[in-house]
């Protein structure tokens, strides 16, 4: 499918990538990302990257490859269960269980967060910047369990938006880790990129690996109990990388316990927040 624009005064200077999501609204940003870098959208027949600053008279012509599943759209689901601990008119703070997603993807387009959220609250269906996850400003992994906070209007969300943009919201976990820590206050201080196989690591390279994309990481923790075996923690991100707190407890040797992908495979991930 391909599709052509010209761009007007009033779409001047907005990023081709936040454009072409106003203008397919059912299609990921992500994934209208990588068509621009694969070169299958064109501004007057060049290629440009994602943050290209739309001038007026551009000419952009887009080409849509469309699979059974490039295109997500968020359906309301009644039957997820939500533990809602606290609402208003402005906001919705739920308890998350583990092994629920937060949002869509290609790997789980139903029966999430979302889903469950949109289902009671459909009034929130346009709240915030992406359409598979209205009102949603943060995020928690699948096989986390914790409290998340969801806006129910856009003034709400532009405000949760910068309150964790600016690290002003606290976020506090709490884990069970392989073995005993022996400090019982510690700082991680360690960069997080990714190998070419897209898994998530620290930047330091293993097993001849190379590590692409680091960016500065930091954690603090405190051992709260000792166990047979284990280590029970606190821990405080205090930087928003992906999977963070589970790739530097791996790293300093105490994978949290039940992590598929980089501790010792046994149950469920046992993080909370």
């Amino acid at each position: 499918m391909e599709k052509y624009f010209l761009i007007g005064k009033s779409e001047e200077k907005i990023r081709l990538d936040k454009f072409l999501k106003n203008q397919f609204k059912n299609l990921s940003r992500a994934y209208l990302q990588k068509l621009i870098k694969q070169g299958l959208v064109l501004v007057n027949n060049r290629a440009v990257k994602p943050n290209y600053s739309l001038r007026v008279g551009d000419k952009i012509g887009v080409q849509i490859i469309e699979t059974p599943t490039s295109v997500l759209i968020l359906e309301p689901d009644a039957t997820i269960p939500l533990e809602i601990l606290y609402e208003d008119d402005d906001v919705i703070v739920i308890n998350k269980q583990a092994g629920l997603s937060v949002h869509p993807s290609q790997s789980t387009p139903k029966g999430t967060l979302a889903n469950a959220l949109l289902a009671r609250y459909p009034e929130i269906k346009n709240v915030g910047e992406d359409p598979l996850r209205p009102g949603i400003v943060h995020r928690l992994d699948k096989d986390t369990s914790g409290v998340m906070i969801a806006a129910k209007n856009d003034r709400a969300f532009q405000f949760l938006k910068n309150q964790f943009q600016g690290r002003q919201a606290i976020k506090k976990y709490v884990a069970l880790v392989s073995d005993r820590i022996k400090e019982k206050r510690g700082i991680i201080s360690e960069p997080i990129g990714r190998f070419k196989t897209k898994q998530i690591a620290s930047a330091k390279p293993r097993k001849g690996l190379r590590v692409k994309k680091t960016r500065p990481a930091v954690t603090e923790y405190e051992v709260l109990k000792y166990l047979d075996g284990y280590t029970l923690v606190s821990a405080f991100p205090k930087t928003g990388r992906m999977h963070q707190l589970r790739v530097h407890f791996a790293f300093i040797g105490h994978p949290i316990v039940g992590d598929q992908k980089y501790g010792l495979k046994k149950d469920r991930l046992l993080l909370n927040r």
